[in-house]
C-alpha cells in the first residue's frame, strides 16, 4: 500500500480577528494598559448562582483587585446581580432564663 502525503495541519487556534469577550473588554476598560491584570479567583457566588472573577494587577502604590460579576449573556459588571449579595441571616432561638444569664466573675 503506497504512503499518502500528510494533509496540512488544521489550526486549532481561533483567528485573531475574533471579537473580544465582554469580560476581556471590561478588564481592558478598567485596568491601565501598562499593568498586567491576572485572574486570581473565580467561581460561583453560591452553588448554581451567578459567576464571579477576581482580577488583580500591580501599580505604583501596590496591588489592587476588582471583582467582576456575570449579569447574563455578554454582561460583566463590578457589582453583583440584583438579589445576590451579602446578607445577614437572623433567626430567633428560644432560650431559658438560666442560659441567658451572664457567667459570674
Amino acid at each position: 500500500m503506497p504512503l499518502l502525503p500528510y494533509a496540512p495541519a488544521v489550526s486549532r487556534r481561533k483567528p485573531a480577528t475574533r471579537t473580544q469577550s465582554a469580560l476581556r473588554a471590561e478588564i481592558a476598560y478598567r485596568f491601565a494598559s501598562a499593568t498586567t491584570p491576572r485572574v486570581t479567583r473565580f467561581g460561583r457566588i453560591y452553588p448554581g448562582g451567578s459567576r464571579y472573577v477576581c482580577v488583580c494587577a500591580r501599580n505604583e502604590s501596590g496591588v489592587f483587585a476588582l471583582y467582576f460579576f456575570h449579569h447574563g449573556a455578554h454582561d460583566w459588571r463590578t457589582y453583583p446581580p440584583r438579589g445576590v449579595g451579602p446578607s445577614i441571616v437572623y433567626w430567633s432561638v428560644g432560650s431559658s432564663a438560666r442560659s441567658a444569664k451572664a457567667a459570674p466573675g
